[in-house]
C-alpha cells in the first residue's frame, strides 16, 4: 500500500473517532485466511493423516492367528478377518463422549435437578431449589430468609449429599439466594 493510501486511512480513523495506530483485531485471521484455501498446506495435512493411519494399522497388526478371546471382524476386499478392540459398555463410551464435550458439568447442573430431593431431603426440597452449577459452585434458591437460614447451618451435610450425588469434583460450594421459587409447584 502507498504512503498516500496509508494516510488517507489514518485520516479517515480521526474523522470517524478511531485511533488509527490501533491494529484491526481481525487483520491477523484476515492474513491467515489465504493458508486455509491452500493445496499445499491440505495436502501436507492429508499425507500426515496417512502415515497416522498407516503407522496405527501396523501397530494393530499381529500375525498370529487368532485365539477364543479376541475379537475379530471379516474384511469383505481380502476375505480375511481384522481383530478389532473388544466392545465397551455404551455408559462408558457416552461418558468420555460427554467429557471430550464438555457437557459434563452441565449434566450434573441437570442431575442436581432430578435429584434434588436425594440431595437437601423431601422437606427443604419443597422449600428451596438449585438455580445452577457452574465452576464447582451451586447456587440454591430459598422461598424465605428463615429457610435460607436453615439451609446456612445445614451447608456441610448439604455439600457432603451433593458430593455423594453428583459426584467428588462436582460441588466445592455454596451460594444461598432469597425468591420466590421457580422450578415446582407452589405447597398447599
Amino acid at each position: 500500500m502507498s504512503r498516500d493510501g496509508r494516510d488517507r486511512r489514518a485520516r479517515q480513523a480521526r474523522r470517524a473517532g478511531q485511533d488509527p495506530t490501533r491494529q484491526d483485531p481481525t487483520a491477523e485471521v484476515r492474513r491467515a485466511g489465504w493458508q486455509d484455501r491452500d493445496e499445499a498446506v491440505y495436502a501436507k495435512k492429508r499425507a500426515r493423516s496417512n502415515r497416522e493411519r498407516a503407522r496405527q494399522e501396523r501397530r494393530e497388526f499381529d500375525p498370529s492367528p487368532p485365539t477364543d478371546d479376541d475379537w475379530t471382524v471379516a474384511e469383505a476386499e481380502t476375505d480375511g478377518i481384522r481383530r478389532v478392540s473388544p466392545p465397551t459398555p455404551i455408559g462408558e463410551s457416552l461418558q468420555r463422549f460427554v467429557e471430550r464435550r464438555g457437557w459434563d458439568e452441565r449434566l450434573r447442573g441437570a442431575n442436581a435437578w432430578t435429584r434434588w430431593p436425594d440431595i437437601v431431603g423431601e422437606e427443604l426440597a419443597s422449600r428451596c431449589e438449585p438455580v445452577r452449577l457452574a465452576g464447582g459452585t451451586l447456587v440454591i434458591r430459598a422461598e424465605s430468609q428463615v429457610w435460607a437460614t436453615q439451609l446456612r447451618y445445614l451447608t456441610a451435610q448439604l455439600l457432603d449429599n451433593a458430593r455423594a450425588v453428583l459426584g467428588d469434583g462436582a460441588v466445592r460450594e455454596l451460594r444461598l439466594t432469597v425468591g420466590p421459587l421457580e422450578g415446582r409447584v407452589a405447597p398447599e
